[in-house]
């Protein structure tokens, strides 16, 4: 069977809580060809080649293809790779059946209202934004980026209530991504609900005991409830994680004032 080239995946990009970034939407170099003999694609099934891109890790590509970034493993075994890194340059094989096929047009089909989404939170105009993604999610409604963004835009316009919304489904949809653990407790926190915002703060560091925004926002809502012990607690624990920011340059001066 001949190579041929498909069409390229563009990566889907996250913007932040703290600010609103514009990615160049550059696309990775993607084709699709046969797989080895013995791996041969289902019925009415593709085998994609894709070229990796520096960074990448299989996890991303899962997410990208399958909309699943649990996906890694089948990736790793059906690749008989051996390790976690992936060389910048190598060829993956993406084996989709047809049900995978179809998902995957749906995605990149979002993408293009997607992109318009995040150009337009760039320019600072939310509300036509807002509309951007959710065209997005009305084509692939399991589009997780654009339902996060969608409620980090909500979460600019001060929409708390409806930003809440978006992150509890994302972190439903994603458990183990402390991205969306950490944004669900920020939005808690921006509603006053500080013991909620505690819990979910909590829930991102267990996944990720090495996240500092959470680690930060969890001493932060302490010091809110008056509760002090656990404050310096939390203060000290985020001065082992980082200990050389400006913001550990605040943590110290907040930790300070607890322990007089």
């Amino acid at each position: 069977m001949g190579e041929e080239r498909a069409r390229a995946i563009i990566p889907m990009k996250h913007l932040t809580i703290a600010y609103v970034v514009l990615y160049l939407i550059g696309a990775p170099l993607l084709y699709w060809g046969c797989a080895p003999r013995s791996k041969a694609p289902s019925a009415g099934g593709k085998v994609f080649l894709h070229r990796v891109e520096n960074g990448e890790t299989l996890q991303q590509i899962a997410d990208d293809y399958y909309g699943d970034p649990k996906r890694a493993e089948d990736l790793k075994e059906y690749n008989d790779l051996s390790g976690e890194t992936l060389s910048p340059g190598a060829f993956i094989h993406i084996p989709l059946n047809k049900s995978e096929l179809k998902a995957l047009k749906r995605r990149e089909e979002a993408r293009a209202p997607y992109n318009q989404g995040l150009e337009l939170v760039a320019r600072g105009s939310y509300v036509d934004a807002v509309r951007k993604f959710q065209s997005a999610l009305e084509i692939d409604p399991e589009f997780v980026d654009a339902r996060y963004n969608l409620g980090v835009t909500y979460q600019n316009m001060k929409a708390y209530d409806k930003a809440l919304v978006q992150y509890k489904e994302v972190a439903r949809l994603r458990r183990q991504n402390p991205t969306y653990l950490f944004a669900t407790g920020y939005c808690l926190f921006h509603m006053n609900n500080h013991e909620k915002a505690v819990k979910w703060f909590e829930k991102a560091l267990e996944v990720d005991p090495e996240h500092a925004r959470a680690q930060y926002s969890l001493a932060v809502t302490y010091e809110k409830m008056g509760q002090d012990r656990e404050a310096i607690r939390a203060w000290r624990r985020y001065l082992e994680i980082d200990g050389d920011s400006e913001w550990a340059i605040e943590a110290r001066k907040r930790l300070k004032k607890l322990e007089q």
